[in-house]
C-alpha cells in the first residue's frame, strides 16, 4: 500500500458508508461488540434501497405467508380440532372385520364399555347415535339436526357449558325426564341469546324437552349437530348378544400420559377374556372381527388428511423457491457492493464484522417477512377452510397461536439462512479477490457468484417442475376418476333426505309405507317428472350406510367361515327407473311387495358371482342372520352393480335390496328423475312431505351429481391449490431466471463490446446469452424429472389412479418451463444484443 494511503487511515473511530465502524474488532460473527452500530448501518443500506428491500419482503412475506396459512389449516385439521382440549388425549374407537375388508367407526354398546372398564387408562368414555327432530317455527316443523349421546359425551372432549350445565348419569336414563343441552349456534338463533334459557322447554318432535345449557361457541361435536340429549340405552343395549350390533360413535379420553398404542393392547386383552367367558368368541375369530381406537386429531380430519400433507410438501417448495430468489438478489447485491466491501477490508474491516452485515440485514427482511406471514396466515387459512368443497372442513377454525407464530418464525429463519448464505460464502471464499481497481470490479469472484446464483436458479426450476407435473398428474386422475361409472346415471336427480321425527313413526313399519308410499305417488304425479321413488340409504351419501351379514338357506357354514356378508339397502317399485340401473336377471321390487306379503330380495351382480357363482340366485333363499333363525327373503331378481361412496375406490361388498314396505328405518331419501334442472323440485319435494305428515320435515335437499362429485372433493382441492402453486412458483422461476440471465449479462458488457467490436453479429450475441438460460433451465429439468419420478413413487399407492398421463404431464411442464426460461432470457439477451461496443468499452 503507497505510503500517503497508509498516513491516512482514520481512527477506529471513523465511520464509512453511514455508520459501520471501520475498526478491525467485532471480527466475531455472534460477538456483541459493535453489534448495535452494525445493526444501525444494516438498517440504513436497507433504507438507502427501498426497492431492494421491498422485493425481498415481499417475496419471502409470499413464500412465508403461503406456508403459515397451510400449517394453520393443518394445525385446526390435525392437531388442534377445535372445541377439544388437549385433543392428542381423545382417541375414536373402530370396529375391524378383516375377514370382510371392513373397517367402520363404529362400536356397540358392549364394546364401549370394554374402553369404560380399563379405569388406569381411561378417564371417560362416551357413546353417540346422530338423530334429528322436527322444531314447530313459524307454523312449519323446522329439521333441527341432533346427537343423542351419554352423559360423559362432553367430559371426554373437556368442552364446559357457557350457561348452565350438561346432564348427568341419572338423567341418561330411559324414562328420565326429556332434557337437552344447545349448541351456542341454536342458542342465538332459536333464543336471541337469553340468559334466561336453562330450565325454559324446546318442542321437539311434539314433547317438551326442559334445557339444561348452553355449549360454547367452538364445541361441535359430532359436527353439525345443533343440539344434545342423552342416549338413555337400556341395560339390555349392553348385553354380550348385542357385541357385534355396531351402531354407535364411542369416543375415550385418556389419561395423561397414556399412549393409544397401549389402550389398544389393553381393548385386544379385555374382549377376547369376556368373549371367551361368555362363548361368543367363535363368530369373532371367523370373521377376523377386533375393535381399535385411533387418535380423534386423525379420525376427525378424514379426507382432508391425504390432501393436507400434499399441500405441506408443496408450499415447502414455494417457500424453497422464494429462499432461492431472495438469495440471488443477495448475491446481485452484494456484487454491486463489491467496492464498498473492498474499502472496508482494505481499511481493516474483519471477515466476522462483514459476514455480520450481511447477515443482520438478512435477519431485517426476514423478520419483517415472517411477520406479514404470520399475519397473513390464519386469513388465507380460514378461506382455504371456505374453499374446501363438501363441507369437508366442517367444525373446523383457524386461529392465531403460538405454535403458528413459532412456524413462522422457523421458516424466516429457514429463508434466512438459505438467502444470506450466498452472499456470506462468496465474501468468505473470495475475500482476497475484492479489489479497488475500477477495471476488476468483474473479476473471478463475481463469476463464483454467478455460478452460486445459478445454482439457485437450478433449485427453482426444478421446484417448479415438480410442482407443474404433479399439478397434472393430479388433474389428469381427477379427469379420469370423473370418468368412472357409478353405476347408475346421476345426471338429472334430485334427493331430499327426511329423517322421521317421533319415536312411534320409527318403529311403525305400517306408518313408515303410508308415509314413503303417499309422498312418492305425489312427486310422480308433478308436472315433467319422469319417476320418483325412495330409498335408505342413498349410495354417495357420505353419512348413511348400512351392512351386515346375512345367511344363505340351505347352506351351512364350513369350520372358520364367517359367512357372507354385503351392503344392504330398502327401495320402492321405481328406483331403479329414477336411478337407471339396469335390471340383468328376474323381476324388481313390486308394489305388491308389501308387509304382508312374503319377503322378497334382489342382488346385484356382485353378490351373485361371489356367493353363486355358475349358479342362478334367483329362487334361493336369504336371511338376515347368520342362522337362518329369521323370516328367509327370496331373491327374485339380479341388479346391475353400482359404487356406493366414491369414485375413487369401490368398497362394496355386493348389494341386498328389500321392499321399503318391508323394513323399518330412521329416514328416508326421496329421488326425482326431471327433465331440465332438477333442483326446481326442491320446493315440491317439501311441499308432498307437509302433505302427507305435517310432523315430518326435509333435512337437506341437493342433486345427485352434486354427491357423486363431492367424493372427489379431496383430490379437487389438491388440484386447485397445486394449480395455485405451481403458477406461483412459475412466476417466481420467470424472476429468478430474468435476474439471473439480466445480472450475467450485466456482467458480460465488455466481453459483448470486445465480441461486437471483432464483428460479431446481434443475432450470436442473442443466441450467446439465451444460451447460457436455457443450460440452467435444462440443468433444472433433468434433476426436476428426477425428484417427480420418485416424488411419483411415494404418492402413487395413497391416491387412486394417480400416474395418469404422466407423459403428458411430463412433456407439459418441460415445454412450460422451456419456454419460460426462453421469454425471460429474451430481455436482457436482446438489450444485450443491441449494445453499441464503443459505449460498452468506454464504460468498462
Amino acid at each position: 500500500m503507497p505510503e500517503n494511503l497508509r498516513r491516512s487511515e482514520p481512527s477506529p473511530r471513523t465511520k464509512l458508508n453511514g455508520g459501520l465502524p471501520a475498526q478491525s474488532g467485532g471480527g466475531s460473527l455472534f460477538g456483541s461488540e459493535g453489534l448495535w452500530f452494525d445493526a444501525r448501518y444494516a438498517l440504513r443500506q436497507l433504507c438507502t434501497s427501498p426497492g431492494f428491500s421491498t422485493t425481498v419482503v415481499l417475496t419471502l412475506a409470499l413464500g412465508i405467508g403461503a406456508n403459515a396459512a397451510i400449517f394453520s389449516v393443518v394445525n385446526a385439521v390435525l392437531r388442534h380440532p377445535a372445541g377439544v382440549d388437549r385433543p392428542e388425549q381423545v382417541a375414536a374407537m373402530h370396529t375391524l372385520y378383516t375377514k370382510f375388508t371392513l373397517d367402520i367407526p363404529y362400536v356397540s354398546a358392549p364394546t364401549e364399555g370394554y374402553a369404560a372398564s380399563l379405569n388406569g387408562l381411561v378417564e371417560a368414555a362416551a357413546l353417540e347415535q346422530p338423530t334429528s327432530f322436527n322444531l314447530l317455527r313459524g307454523g312449519q316443523e323446522v329439521h333441527v339436526a341432533a346427537a343423542r349421546v351419554s352423559s360423559p359425551w362432553f367430559r371426554v372432549f373437556g368442552a364446559q357449558p357457557v350457561l348452565g350445565r350438561t346432564f348427568t348419569a341419572n338423567e341418561d336414563q330411559p324414562n328420565a325426564a326429556p332434557v337437552v343441552v344447545l349448541s351456542y349456534g341454536f342458542w342465538q338463533r332459536a333464543f336471541g341469546g337469553a340468559s334466561n334459557v336453562a330450565g325454559q322447554t324446546l318442542l321437539l318432535d311434539g314433547k317438551s324437552y326442559r334445557v339444561l345449557g348452553v355449549m360454547r361457541s367452538d364445541f361441535a361435536w359430532p359436527r353439525r349437530s345443533e343440539i344434545w340429549v342423552p342416549i338413555a340405552l337400556p341395560q339390555a343395549a349392553f348385553s354380550a348378544d348385542e357385541v357385534f350390533n355396531e351402531n354407535y360413535q364411542a369416543v375415550v379420553r385418556l389419561r395423561p400420559g397414556v399412549a393409544v398404542q397401549r389402550l389398544n393392547a389393553a381393548l385386544s386383552t379385555k374382549m377376547w377374556e369376556d368373549l371367551r367367558r361368555l362363548g361368543g368368541s367363535k363368530y369373532a375369530i371367523n370373521s377376523g372381527w377386533s375393535i381399535y381406537a385411533n387418535p380423534l386429531t386423525e379420525f376427525a380430519a378424514g379426507p382432508l388428511r391425504k390432501p393436507l400433507y400434499v399441500l405441506m410438501a408443496v408450499v415447502a417448495l414455494v417457500l424453497l423457491i422464494a429462499a432461492a430468489n431472495v438469495a440471488g438478489l443477495f448475491l446481485a447485491r452484494s456484487s454491486a457492493r463489491g467496492k464498498e466491501f473492498a474499502i472496508q477490508m482494505a481499511l481493516g474491516a474483519a471477515t466476522g464484522r462483514m459476514l455480520r452485515q450481511v447477515f443482520l440485514e438478512s435477519l431485517m427482511l426476514a423478520v419483517l417477512a415472517g411477520i406479514a406471514g404470520a399475519a397473513a396466515g390464519p386469513a388465507t387459512g380460514g378461506l382455504l377452510l371456505r374453499m374446501v368443497p363438501n363441507n369437508l372442513a366442517a367444525g373446523f377454525a383457524v386461529h392465531m397461536s403460538a405454535e403458528l407464530i413459532a412456524f413462522a418464525a422457523a421458516a424466516a429463519l429457514l429463508t434466512l439462512l438459505v438467502s444470506g448464505f450466498g452472499p456470506a460464502y462468496a465474501m468468505v471464499r473470495y475475500r482476497e479477490r475484492l479489489t479497488l481497481r475500477e477495471g476488476e470490479t468483474h473479476g473471478t469472484a463475481s463469476s463464483s457468484k454467478q455460478r452460486l446464483r445459478g445454482v439457485f436458479v437450478v433449485c427453482e426450476v426444478a421446484a417448479a417442475f415438480v410442482l407443474l407435473t404433479g399439478t397434472g398428474l393430479f388433474l389428469a386422475s381427477l379427469f379420469a376418476l370423473q370418468q368412472v361409472d357409478p353405476g347408475f346415471n346421476p345426471n338429472g336427480v334430485i334427493t331430499a333426505k327426511v329423517p322421521y321425527a317421533g319415536n312411534d313413526f320409527k318403529r311403525s313399519q305400517q306408518q313408515q309405507a303410508v308415509f314413503v308410499g303417499g309422498v312418492v305417488s305425489q312427486l310422480g304425479a308433478q308436472p315433467g317428472v319422469r319417476a320418483a321413488a325412495a330409498v335408505e340409504p342413498l349410495p354417495f351419501d357420505p353419512d348413511d350406510s348400512q351392512s351386515c351379514s346375512f345367511g344363505i338357506v340351505g347352506r351351512p357354514l364350513a369350520a372358520g367361515d364367517p359367512g357372507p356378508h354385503s351392503q344392504l339397502s330398502f327401495a320402492t317399485p321405481d328406483y331403479l327407473k329414477v336411478m337407471q340401473i339396469p335390471l340383468l336377471a328376474g323381476r324388481w321390487i313390486a308394489a305388491t311387495d308389501t308387509a304382508d306379503s312374503a319377503p322378497v330380495a334382489v342382488i346385484d351382480q356382485r353378490l351373485a358371482k361371489k356367493y353363486w357363482p355358475n349358479q342362478n340366485p334367483i329362487g334361493q333363499h336369504i336371511s338376515f342372520a347368520c342362522d337362518g333363525g329369521n323370516r328367509p327373503a327370496l331373491i327374485v331378481g339380479v341388479t346391475g352393480t353400482v359404487r356406493l361412496s366414491s369414485l375413487e375406490e369401490d368398497t362394496s361388498d355386493g348389494m341386498r335390496y328389500y321392499p321399503f314396505a318391508q323394513g323399518t328405518n330412521i329416514l328416508a331419501d326421496f329421488l326425482v328423475r326431471t327433465d331440465g334442472d332438477p333442483m326446481r323440485m326442491a320446493a315440491p319435494m317439501k311441499q308432498a312431505v307437509a302433505a302427507i305428515d305435517a310432523s315430518q320435515a326435509v333435512s337437506t335437499e341437493t342433486s345427485l351429481e352434486t354427491m357423486v362429485a363431492d367424493s372427489l372433493a379431496g383430490r379437487r382441492l389438491i388440484v386447485w391449490m397445486l394449480a395455485a402453486f405451481a403458477a406461483l412458483a412459475l412466476l417466481l422461476a420467470m424472476v429468478g431466471i430474468y435476474g439471473l440471465i439480466s445480472y450475467l449479462t450485466a456482467q458480460r458488457t465488455q466481453e459483448v463490446g470486445i465480441r461486437m467490436a471483432l464483428g460479431a453479429q446481434r443475432g450470436s450475441v442473442l443466441s450467446l446469452i439465451l444460451r447460457d438460460a436455457m443450460v440452467r433451465v435444462t440443468i433444472g429439468l433433468g434433476i426436476g424429472v428426477v425428484v417427480s419420478v420418485a416424488a411419483f413413487a411415494l404418492v402413487r399407492h395413497e391416491f387412486a389412479d394417480f400416474g395418469m398421463g404422466s407423459f403428458r404431464s411430463f412433456g407439459a411442464a418441460t415445454v412450460l418451463l422451456l419456454l419460460v426460461g426462453a421469454v425471460a432470457g429474451l430481455v436482457p439477451a436482446a438489450r444485450a444484443a443491441s449494445v453499441n461496443p464503443v459505449q460498452a468499452l468506454r464504460r468498462e
